[in-house]
Parts: C-alpha cells; sequence; structure tokens
C-alpha cells in the first residue's frame, strides 16, 4: 500500500472501507461523526491501492467498520467494502497552518495564530506543500464585491491562477473574486438536485462553480448566472471558453446588482441558488418576484450555529444542509425553500 514520500513508515495491521467514486465524501462525514473519530482512533484517507476509489483507513474492531458500511450501503447506494490489511502507518506532518489551494496557489487566512511568523509559515508551505509556486495571506473579504484581500507571502508573485474542480478549468484573478475551494462537494450536490426541466438562476455566481459544474454534468434546460462583480463575470466567460467542450446545458452570464435582476430577467426559473451567505435572506423577495409561475425551488445559504438557527432565519425554509465549517460554533448551512405558485409576492 502506498503512501506518501519522504514519512516513517510501518505496516500496522488495520481495515480499510473501499467506496465507489461519489461516496468519498459521505465516508469522510460519516468516519468523521463516528465513534471511529475518537481519540487515537481517527481515521485517516489514504490510497491503499493503485485503483482510482477513494479508501479510508482506521486501526479499529471490525464491526465499527462494518456498521459504518452499513450506513454507507444506505447513503450512496454505491460500490463499498472492507478491507483486511496492512497500512503504512506514518507520522503525519501537520501543515503549520489552515491554507486553501488555488490552483499553484496556497491562501492562509492572516490572524493572531501567525503574527509574527507569516513568511516563516509561508515559506515552510512552499517546502511541504507539492505544486504550489505561491502563498498569499488573506487579511479579510472586502468591498462591494466581496474580493479577497490578499497580500504576498513567499513564491511567485501571480496575477492570476487556474483553480481545477471536477475537470473544469476556471481563471482566478487573485485579489479581485471570491473564490472557497472547499465549495466543490457543495457544487456538485446541488448540481445533481437540478432535473432535466429546470431554468436555473445563479443569483451570486461569482467565478461560476455552481453554474459550470450544473452544465457540465448537463443538468437543467437553461442557467442563467449573474454577479456584481465584473472580474468575478469576466472569469466566468473565459472558463465557460476554456471548458467550450465539456459543457453541456448553456450558461447565459449576467452583471448586475441582484435586485436590479426582476428588472432584466423573466419570472422563468424554477431553481435559484442564493450562495450569499451573510445577506442572501434579504434578497429572498427578490427571488420570489424571478420564480416561475409553476413555482420554484430556492437554495438559500445563510450562517448560523444550529440546524435550527438555520432554518429560523430563512422564511419558508422546509430542509437544512450543512455544507462548511465557518468559524468556533458557527457554520454555513444551505436552507432549501420551496415556493409554490401561488405564493410568490407580487411587486
Amino acid at each position: 500500500m502506498a503512501t506518501s514520500r519522504g514519512m516513517d513508515r510501518s505496516p500496522v495491521p488495520c481495515l480499510c472501507i473501499v467506496t465507489g467514486r461519489r461516496c468519498g465524501e459521505a465516508a469522510r462525514r460519516l468516519l468523521r461523526d463516528s465513534q471511529l473519530a475518537a481519540g487515537q482512533r481517527r481515521p485517516v484517507k489514504q490510497y491503499c491501492t493503485r485503483q482510482e476509489l477513494p479508501v479510508f483507513t482506521a486501526e479499529a474492531g471490525a464491526s465499527e467498520l462494518k456498521q459504518v458500511r452499513d450506513q454507507l450501503l444506505a447513503v450512496c447506494g454505491g460500490l463499498v467494502e472492507v478491507v483486511e490489511g496492512l497500512c503504512m502507518a506514518r507520522e503525519q506532518r501537520r501543515p503549520p497552518v489552515s491554507y486553501v489551494i488555488v490552483g499553484r496557489v496556497a491562501i492562509v487566512s492572516l490572524d493572531e495564530r501567525l503574527a509574527g511568523r507569516e513568511r516563516e509559515v509561508a515559506e515552510e508551505l512552499l517546502r511541504t506543500v507539492p505544486g504550489i509556486a505561491a502563498v498569499y495571506g488573506k487579511e479579510a473579504t472586502v468591498g462591494e464585491y466581496r474580493a479577497q484581500k490578499l497580500v504576498h507571502l513567499a513564491g511567485e508573485r501571480l496575477q492570476e491562477t487556474i483553480h481545477v474542480e471536477h475537470g473544469l478549468r476556471i481563471p482566478v484573478p487573485l485579489g479581485r473574486v471570491y473564490i472557497n475551494p472547499r465549495l466543490a462537494t457543495e457544487h456538485r450536490r446541488v448540481a445533481e438536485m437540478i432535473t432535466g426541466d429546470d431554468v436555473v438562476l445563479d443569483m451570486f455566481s461569482g467565478v461560476g462553480g455552481f453554474s459550470l459544474v450544473a452544465s457540465a454534468l448537463g443538468r437543467g434546460r437553461l442557467i442563467v448566472a449573474n454577479d456584481a462583480n465584473p472580474w468575478a463575470v469576466a472569469s466566468l466567460l473565459r472558463a465557460m471558453e476554456m471548458n467550450k467542450s465539456k459543457l453541456k446545458t448553456p450558461i447565459v452570464a449576467v452583471c448586475s446588482d441582484a435586485r436590479r435582476l426582476p428588472e432584466l430577467l423573466s419570472p422563468v426559473f424554477t431553481r435559484i441558488i442564493m450562495n450569499l451567505p451573510h445577506s442572501a435572506v434579504e434578497f429572498i423577495p427578490v427571488a420570489r418576484r424571478l420564480c416561475s409561475p409553476r413555482g420554484c425551488v430556492l437554495h438559500v445559504y445563510t450562517v448560523a450555529s444550529s440546524p435550527e438557527e438555520a432554518l429560523a432565519r430563512v422564511p419558508g425554509g422546509s430542509s437544512v444542509t450543512h455544507v462548511l465549517d465557518y468559524a468556533p460554533h458557527r457554520f454555513i448551512y444551505r436552507v432549501d425553500v420551496v415556493v409554490r405558485g401561488e405564493d410568490q409576492v407580487e411587486g
């Protein structure tokens, strides 16, 4: 079984959960939430085979892993199997700070934990993270367009990088747009909810993560992707050109304040994605005006400390899904709102 190079390795008995491609995220969540995540038995993602399949290992009893296997079968219905074998135990080097990778760039959050060590940490990341050419620090998400204010810490000084998500190439002008690679799973999750007959509005599309993934999967009849940030819309247009052989559903890009969309678009949408967690709730009346007469589904993102709080924040919410951890005891949730035709608000 393979392990990362440059680390101490010794074989130990373990059990692996082997899942199908689309079940990897479900496996990760179940292992994280199960008793297997306690103490020294915390599961570690490993690639125990040469196959391109997600494999997770844990030093735990067979009954525990098989219980998780049964849960996985119920959740995703894909290939799930428990395999006994020898795994390569290793001392994992923790990165000096949490970070995200956008193309060839590592972006770290600048906070009190890094005070006085910014350059040192950046140089360490350059040495230890494969494939990156630069490290930038994120000071804040600021301005009318909620762009990430970045400061160069180490490596090359790049104006742009190419982010790859689900095989799609997206140009990202650094410091001019907002992008969060951790949303990749949510992009696909929502895309797979879109039906063949849906007309979709991505109200705050940014560089187009939701729209591009949905189009590549051939979901919906039409996707309208809107953002107020001209840099984000320009990136989306370039991504549409770069990935044109992979896109199936037509995408129309619009650059507008979302409040003006009822003046520009007809009420034809059956699904509206509202990924602006700090203020999407304020735009629900606007979204309702854009719903098809036969009704629509709103995917409203919000920040809350619990699912109950998230539901309480979104009028008409019918279901809630945890998306990301945001801060200590604060999370980003997606609340789905079903708008029936007779419920639409005029004006």
